[in-house]
């Protein structure tokens, strides 16, 4: 029973950070003013289906959205997780295993890809001290878990990957990664919405 409960958490944590990651961005755009448009016309519409709006943040404001969202999330599952944004994105969390309670940490490098999707590389998964197999963890994940069709799992490199291109919101609002660089506190991403 507590295998199972394990696994189940081990995935629940994966896609916690994919929703995170996608959460945050719609977060972002609404959160944080968009760039103003320059007096030379450099920032002009580029489609007539979409207004892009350029949203910038930083590693604190985020983090903070994180947690918060972490914790409405959780507090039914009775689920312990937090988020810190250093230079890399570090999960904390404790999960269950022969009925002790033992700590958890994913630590995930953000890569912003040219096409403007996500890419998370896989540094580091342990629990309590016992670092586990990268790869076999993301490929029992990726063969034994429904994930988002925008969601790819690379096993042989340890990659997730997150194609916002293919991610539509519920309001048709669709999003580009333009920066996610926490060693320099850049974060950014671009927000199209539709035009009526």
């Amino acid at each position: 029973m507590s295998m199972t409960l394990n696994k189940w958490k081990i995935s629940f944590l994966i896609l916690l950070i994919i929703n995170i990651v996608i959460i945050l961005t719609i977060f972002a755009f609404m959160l944080i003013p968009n760039k103003p448009l320059e007096e030379d016309g450099t920032n002009k519409i580029a489609s007539a289906e979409a207004i892009p709006f350029l949203i910038k943040t930083q590693k604190n404001s985020l983090t903070d959205l994180i947690n918060h969202y972490l914790e409405e999330e959780t507090a039914q599952e009775n689920l312990q997780y937090r988020v810190e944004l250093k230079e890399n994105v570090h999960v904390y969390g404790v999960i269950e295993a022969f009925n002790k309670e033992i700590n958890m940490t994913m630590i995930l490098e953000p890569k912003v890809k040219s096409d403007g999707n996500m890419q998370l590389l896989v540094k580091e998964l342990s629990i309590g001290r016992l670092k586990l197999p990268v790869s076999y963890v993301l490929k029992y994940m990726n063969t034994n878990y429904d994930l988002p069709k925008y969601v790819k799992v690379d096993t042989g490199n340890n990659l997730i990957n997150i194609q916002l291109d293919e991610l539509k919101f519920k309001n048709g609002y669709t999003a580009r990664a333009e920066s996610f660089n926490l060693v320099n506190d850049d974060i950014t991403f671009t927000l199209y919405v539709p035009l009526p």
